[in-house]
């Protein structure tokens, strides 16, 4: 698998643990905030609605006697309307907040109380109506007689009824409350360790990663440290297959490489050692040759020295034998008035020709000489030939 992949695969894990992580916080913060607003739209309306219900019904019981006083007092009949239509206004205000707690959700005890003031209600409404009939008729004992003992006795029975919802409601508080503070403990407490999981992931792929990545890294640099002093033997193996097993191949190919080149590189040293070897016994050989060639040479510069001499000795027998000839001739054109003199010069010149025969003989003995000599010097130029070729 390549780096690349295990590194997607890593940020992938560490994306995911933070989604989870966020989900988690959101389902908490949602079931808390379910918890809060069940708290707020049901149990503090239910708390707000009984609260008005009772203070209703009392604000209409209080007002039944407040009418009876009026009913016996020097009061005007419009103070009274105005106390029979305030006894009205609060008994509508408090069945109308009883309507809006009994469309709220409700637990067990506050339906069973509910149900008990539904059956209460109308005959306290019923009495309370009749009382004021008996006031508005003058029956001023009668009413009272009804309303401290029948009516009472309704009144305290609806208190306590509309109490036990408002208990219930304020149970109902408290334990959406304590419900509260335990979603927000658990949201806390799978917060912290979604983060400590987080972070101990996070540092755990980190140091993978990191291991991932330097140790081939390292081990790369090592062998190349290694080849790079020139120890070749060590083998370079890897069985990764990602860039850095690539790398590592790479360095293993390249060793061979310069192991397989090193080798060459001897064997021809080697063979050049051979030919220099050869060359230095050829070279050695030619050293030789020319050592003879240069004794052949001297030889030949001494046989032709010897010849020049001789050639020199030749022209001065030639150049005596002219002076000589040259003389003859004269003496001859004066021989025939010294004909004794002639005969004698020419005996004198019987006897240099034949000294100049033997110089002329001498000569050609020395010119055969100069042939071997050639001969010797035509046998060094072919050596020296083929010692060039």
């Amino acid at each position: 698998m390549k780096i690349s992949t295990k590194l997607l695969l890593s940020f992938l894990l560490c994306a995911l643990v933070t989604l989870g992580v966020g989900l988690l916080g959101i389902k908490s913060v949602v079931r808390l905030a379910n918890a809060l607003e069940l708290t707020f739209s049901n149990n503090l309306v239910s708390v707000s609605s009984t609260s008005a219900t009772l203070n209703g019904l009392v604000a209409h019981n209080r007002g039944l006697y407040r009418l009876m006083d009026a009913s016996q007092g020097d009061v005007s009949q419009q103070d009274r309307d105005r106390v029979r239509q305030d006894i009205t206004n609060e008994l509508k205000r408090s069945q109308s907040a009883y309507a809006t707690y009994r469309a709220t959700p409700l637990e067990d005890d506050e339906r069973a109380a509910g149900d008990k003031l539904d059956q209460i209600w109308p005959t306290y409404t019923s009495s309370s109506e009749h009382i004021m009939s008996m006031l508005d008729s003058g029956q001023i004992e009668q009413a009272r007689a009804q309303l401290n003992s029948t009516n009472n006795e309704l009144f305290r029975q609806a208190r306590d009824l509309i109490r036990v919802m408002v208990d219930s409601n304020n149970r109902q508080i408290k334990e959406g409350a304590a419900a509260a503070d335990e979603l927000r403990d658990s949201a806390l407490t799978w917060m912290i360790s979604g983060i400590v999981l987080a972070f101990i992931i996070a540092i755990i792929t980190g140091v993978l990663i990191t291991r991932l990545i330097t140790r081939p890294i390292a081990q790369a640099v090592e062998n190349a440290q290694r080849i790079a002093k020139g120890d070749l033997t060590q083998a370079i193996t890897t069985d990764r297959t990602d860039e850095a097993g690539q790398l590592l191949m790479a360095l293993s190919d390249m060793q061979g490489g310069l192991k397989s080149t090193l080798t060459e590189i001897a064997n021809a040293s080697d063979q050049l050692a051979s030919a220099a070897e050869e060359l230095s016994a050829v070279t050695d050989e030619s050293t030789r040759g020319l050592t003879r060639q240069n004794d052949e040479i001297q030889q030949a510069a001494t046989a032709v020295n010897q010849m020049t001499a001789a050639v020199d000795e030749v022209a001065s027998n030639a150049v005596s034998t002219s002076e000589a000839s040259r003389q003859a001739t004269t003496e001859a054109e004066d021989g025939r008035q010294q004909v004794e003199q002639a005969v004698s010069g020419m005996s004198a010149m019987v006897v240099e020709i034949n000294d100049s025969t033997q110089s002329v003989a001498d000569l050609a003995g020395q010119v055969r000489e100069i042939g071997k000599v050639i001969d010797v010097i035509r046998s060094i130029a072919d050596q020296t030939n083929l010692l060039a070729l």
